[in-house]
């Protein structure tokens, strides 16, 4: 006959339930650390230069779009930010604080075609070189 604990379990099926408790008390401690740990920001430097010629393109529009996340936890949801910048005479402008990972980059200039694309942020002070044609000549 097995011998019973004083709420009628056995003890090998208490300590079965005590170390589940316990480890999922541990694994929920682990995500919430995980949550309230902000993304590693870093710099993006943008360099804009025409395609034919190779030449730095001044004051071009820039627009960096990227999602920072919410925390699920404190009901909090994500949100969109959008930083917009023009580029010096050398054709270049650097973003800081940006978090790695995604983002979305446009580029605007007079009498060039419009530029947008989506890039990786996985590095600290990414350099990204984009080469703006000019417009198709209408037929």
């Amino acid at each position: 006959m097995r011998s019973l604990g004083k709420n009628g379990e056995a003890p090998a099926r208490k300590q079965f339930l005590a170390v589940v408790a316990i480890s999922l008390l541990a694994g929920l401690a682990g995500l919430r650390i995980l949550a309230d740990e902000p993304p590693s920001r870093t710099s993006v430097s943008i360099v804009v230069k025409d395609a034919k010629t190779g030449e730095p393109i001044a004051n071009a529009q820039l627009t960096l779009q990227f999602r920072l996340l919410g925390d699920p936890s404190k009901l909090k949801r994500g949100r969109a930010v959008s930083y917009n910048a023009k580029t010096n005479p050398q054709g270049r402008y650097k973003f800081t604080e940006v978090p790695k990972g995604t983002i979305l980059l446009f580029v605007k200039a007079d009498r060039h075609q419009t530029f947008g694309q989506e890039f990786e942020i996985e590095q600290d002070n990414q350099v990204i070189e984009v080469k703006l044609r000019t417009p198709q000549p209408l037929l």
